[in-house]
């Protein structure tokens, strides 16, 4: 039962792990390839560690406790933004059992919205299990993906489709103009449901709460409470495959985050955070 559950964790996380690195940063334009918007002005290079813990298990789950911790690096180039994630999830099962699992991902994206690249890999219990690689480019009637790893083979998608850090922009763009919903097709290039229809409610301002090593000052402003659903591309029928929340900074630090695996949940605090510098792109 619990390697069944596992799967299941496994395949939520996968689903949504390039756009929780996504909900941690912003680099800004539209749905469509354009200029930079304004939300990139707000926006903060930085690098954070979050902590998890389970905050409920259903009655007659596999899964009686899980913790972890997340590294994230979110850092402004001369050409786009780089971001990176490691995350270490320990799930421990009712009959004693305990599963490691850790995962990293690494992604850049242009300025523009239009090249993506990510490179993706997977551990369980200290041994590698999958990696991907590739790259993404939006055409003028489609975005068209190439992987490289585990193997060579390209794909199109439609048109309106996002990458990670462009659908955050989208979501605080949102959030400033008092919006309250949002309905997006994301691409992240993780696990085997890369491209998601997100439907997104995003809640009034709130003021921070969280006891957070920040010698910068930079995880002290309002933040929108947004609440994510992930629909998996082509099984938007099935319901969703993953729910998670994010207390998303009015400059993209994100002060907590919560994820719904259906049997339980992880709260993920945010421990430490700190600034990066600005590139020196000269003149």
């Amino acid at each position: 039962m619990l390697s069944v559950l596992f799967s299941k964790f496994e395949e939520s996380r996968r689903s949504f792990a390039g756009t929780l690195i996504l909900c941690l940063g912003l680099a800004g334009c539209a749905a469509q390839a354009g200029s930079v918007s304004s939300v990139e002005s707000a926006m903060i290079p930085h690098v954070a560690e979050y902590h998890f813990k389970m905050t409920r298990s259903d009655q007659g789950s596999s899964v009686v406790d899980a913790s972890g911790v997340l590294g994230y690096r979110f850092e402004k180039m001369c050409d786009g933004w780089v971001t990176e994630m490691q995350q270490i999830m320990i799930l421990q099962g009712a009959e004693g059992t305990a599963i490691n699992s850790a995962y990293s991902m690494t992604q850049w994206e242009d300025f523009a919205g239009a090249h993506y690249r990510f490179r993706m890999s997977d551990y369980l219990d200290g041994t590698k299990v999958d990696e991907i690689v590739g790259s993404a480019v939006r055409e003028s009637d489609a975005v068209k993906v190439t992987y490289q790893v585990p193997v060579e083979v390209t794909e199109e998608l439609p048109a309106d489709t996002m990458f990670p850090t462009q659908h955050s922009a989208m979501l605080l763009e949102r959030a400033a103009a008092g919006e309250k919903f949002g309905n997006d097709l994301v691409f992240d290039g993780s696990g085997e449901t890369p491209t998601n229809r997100i439907a997104v409610v995003i809640s009034d301002q709130k003021k921070p709460d969280h006891n957070a090593d920040d010698p910068d000052k930079i995880a002290t402003t309002l933040f929108h409470r947004m609440n994510l659903a992930f629909y998996p591309l082509g099984a938007a029928e099935n319901g969703p495959s993953t729910e998670m929340a994010v207390d998303f900074g009015l400059n993209g630090v994100a002060h907590a985050m919560r994820f719904d695996y259906g049997e339980f949940e992880v709260l993920g605090t945010l421990d430490k955070v700190s600034l990066l510098p600005q590139p020196d792109c000269g003149s």
